[in-house]
């Protein structure tokens, strides 16, 4: 997988939708550019395929379903194949980083309780506490132990998203090096749901 960081914008003043968001990084996507993250190889990817995809956003006050096609690339190098996914995406996951970083700070400002948030979002109490828990994780893995540990939920939010968009974006892009995983990777349980 490959992963872009460049479009992310603040969770505060979303202007765009998640799908202008994601057609506006397929837009500016350059395979040219492109290195292989299995062999590094540069200039040796081609496209390949695509595949299709939930996108779950929240938009003017309910959940947004979108179906997205994502495309891979194959590298004539090495020949492994890869998924070109914006910072939007969360790998393996349908719930975009915007719908999540919303819902969490829902929780974190006391929003209501936490049955409440869940019925707004339309999400299980499970999942919000299986984010929650994934973004403190990921939190002290952002700030380390000892930021970490001066930092609330909330503020940590607002660091966040206070950023400007490149900033940010450098900022998920560090911690993917780092990590090896993208910023709450592992949360974002595929929503199981029928076709709207």
């Amino acid at each position: 997988m490959i992963r872009e960081f460049t479009v992310f914008c603040k969770l505060n003043y979303i202007s765009l939708s998640a799908l202008q968001i994601f057609e506006q990084f397929l837009d500016n996507f350059r395979i040219e550019d492109c290195v292989c993250p299995t062999c590094g190889a540069k200039h040796s990817c081609r496209p390949h395929t695509s595949y299709e995809r939930y996108l779950i956003s929240y938009e003017s006050g309910e959940p947004v379903y979108y179906h997205v096609n994502i495309p891979r690339m194959i590298c004539e190098s090495c020949g492994h194949t890869h998924a070109i996914l914006p910072e939007i995406i969360i790998p393996y996951g349908s719930y975009s980083i915007l719908f999540i970083l919303t819902v969490l700070r829902d929780y974190y400002i006391s929003f209501g309780s936490i049955q409440e948030i869940c019925d707004k979002y339309q999400i299980a109490v499970s999942t919000l506490y299986l984010w929650k828990h994934l973004f403190q994780k990921h939190k002290t893995l952002w700030l380390g132990v000892l930021e970490d540990a001066a930092m609330s939920g909330l503020d940590f939010l607002k660091f966040l998203t206070d950023f400007p968009m490149q900033e940010l974006s450098f900022g998920l892009r560090r911690f993917f090096l780092s990590h090896n995983f993208s910023f709450l990777e592992g949360a974002s349980k595929t929503a199981r749901f029928a076709s709207p």
